[in-house]
């Protein structure tokens, strides 16, 4: 009896590691808890209704990728009409909380667990400027500042060099995602215009009711992007062009924020694309440019950063005035 117990624990294992290993290889994980703080959600506290919104926004690149990696990219419908709905139904539904994201993604966290990391440090540290203009702090630079070092002292944390973004779409499998996916992409690219738009905002308003004020329009702004993906729009928003004071007082962290929202670009490209037709090749693949290209250890030998005296161009425009909260009919232009 207790021989079929063992034969039978151990055909488990056995059915248990190949299942694991169709994903990936085993990876240690380390990772780190938030900058703690005064100022620790006091966004959830004090701006409620985009904390809410943030919150839904954490569930759409990780329901995107694990349907990616699931479908193998194959099924138009499958991501743009059921996975998107899905997505749009979470944020509609007005999460207290932001997600379990390992939860809603188990697959490619197991994939690319490195990868996803060096997103949740971002986003951390995109959180932790959130509840620092949302607190009453009166010196919210030198608090911006300590973040900013905390997130940089990390293995996973992004260049703050800005990066050539027009040359780091031009991979083979560049634009794989949107092109397939238009309204999927329009959707992610309607969230980064949320997460960089507040900041001129929020920083100008000096009261809690004034920030209350600013932030309302904004949202019904990416609202309307929700309801009418703008698939006009041929590249992401950037930091710069709708916080451009943001950007001059923390250019580093404006440099994070835009390589992060690259970074997403290219992986939603890498598990769409044909070229890689395996997951280990996409697993390979994403760490390769990961690791090459966005960890800020890599800055010494990446041909992607932009040195001083090359010209930089991002390309995008919304159609909004920078750090205007004002209500608009759309985007104007993009880059091809």
């Amino acid at each position: 009896m207790r021989m079929r117990q063992l034969w039978a624990l151990f055909g488990v294992t056995i059915l248990l590691a190949g299942v694991t290993g169709a994903c990936t290889q085993f990876e240690q994980r380390d990772k780190r808890f938030y900058y703690r703080a005064l100022w620790n959600f006091a966004l959830r506290e004090n701006l409620r209704e985009l904390d809410i919104e943030f919150n839904g926004v954490d569930f759409g690149h990780s329901n995107l990728y694990e349907n990616l990696l699931l479908t193998g990219a194959k099924n138009v419908p499958a991501i743009e009409d059921r996975a998107r709905k899905e997505t749009l139904r979470f944020i509609h539904s007005r999460p207290l909380l932001n997600p379990n994201e390992e939860a809603i993604a188990p697959t490619y966290m197991k994939l690319a667990w490195k990868a996803q990391n060096t997103f949740d440090e971002a986003h951390a540290l995109h959180r932790a400027t959130y509840d620092i203009y949302s607190s009453d702090l009166v010196d919210k630079g030198a608090a911006i500042r300590k973040v900013l070092a905390f997130y940089q002292d990390s293995t996973y944390s992004i260049t703050a060099n800005r990066l050539d973004h027009q040359r780091l779409d031009t991979f083979p499998y560049s634009k794989s995602f949107r092109q397939k996916f238009p309204l999927f992409n329009a959707t992610i690219w309607a969230y980064h215009y949320l997460q960089v738009a507040v900041y001129d905002p929020l920083d100008a308003a000096p009261t809690l009711e004034a920030k209350e004020q600013v932030v309302g329009p904004i949202l019904r702004i990416y609202h309307g992007y929700l309801d009418r993906p703008p698939v006009e729009w041929t590249f992401m928003p950037m930091t710069e062009e709708l916080s451009p004071r943001f950007a001059a007082e923390y250019p580093e962290i404006a440099n994070i924020f835009n390589n992060l929202h690259m970074m997403h670009d290219n992986i939603s490209d890498i598990l769409t694309t044909d070229l890689l037709p395996t997951w280990e090749e996409k697993r390979q693949e994403i760490y390769r440019v990961t690791q090459a290209y966005y960890w800020a250890s890599a800055d010494a030998m990446n041909p992607f950063i932009v040195r001083e005296g090359q010209p930089h161009h991002s390309g995008f425009t919304s159609g909004v005035e920078p750090g205007a909260t004002g209500e608009h009919s759309g985007p104007s232009r993009g880059r091809q």
